[in-house]
């Protein structure tokens, strides 16, 4: 993975922007400091949700990770929503729903996945991106990679203890975020930081 690398887009995404009505623009060097701001925002998420999941599973294992994830991760990301940045985990094979990404995001996930297959998967992605309303925002994603714990409840269903499938059964009837092995990529952190007007 490349070390701090950033993919600043500049293609228009056509497709994507004819769902979503937002079109990508050229970064200034001066949004940096907004990079930094999303970046922090992520690094908080990341760190909370492990401060909530190593705990968890060292208590009641996965299935009981598996609850504390779903009753405190949203709360979480609602926090950052309130402070006006938008922040949450997305992938192309949720389980929660209310994971599932926009149109761009869409687009964005699968430039992650072919540049993971291609051994180029860089650390971040980022964006500036401008609505329809003429407003701006920077659009940040962090690639998620699967390790070895989180094939607990990530990894081959064939494997899952009894525990796990019930939890996952009762909580999640529809879920499609299976079958990974340690490496692939699982989805991205997601954020979005409003921008000043431009001229």
């Amino acid at each position: 993975m490349a070390s701090r690398a950033w993919w600043v887009g500049v293609a228009v995404l056509a497709a994507a922007c004819r769902q979503d009505q937002r079109a990508p623009v050229q970064m200034p060097a001066a949004d940096s400091a907004t990079v930094q701001v999303a970046r922090a925002v992520a690094d908080s998420l990341g760190e909370e949700l492990m401060g909530l999941l190593a705990p968890a599973i060292e208590r009641g294992g996965p299935a009981l990770a598996i609850q504390v994830c779903a009753d405190s991760a949203q709360v979480r990301t609602l926090r950052h929503w309130k402070n006006g940045i938008y922040i949450r985990r997305v992938s192309d094979r949720v389980r929660n729903v209310d994971d599932t990404p926009d149109a761009l995001e869409r687009r964005w996930l699968e430039q992650l996945a072919e540049a993971h297959q291609a051994g180029t998967l860089p650390e971040e992605f980022v964006e500036v991106i401008r609505a329809p309303d003429g407003t701006y925002e920077l659009q940040y994603l962090r690639p998620i990679l699967v390790d070895r714990r989180c094939l607990a409840c990530h990894g081959d269903p064939a494997t899952f203890i009894p525990e796990v499938r019930a939890v996952l059964a009762q909580r999640y009837p529809e879920d499609r975020a299976t079958g990974y092995a340690v490496g692939d990529l699982r989805g991205a952190v997601s954020v979005r930081v409003p921008l000043p007007p431009r001229p």
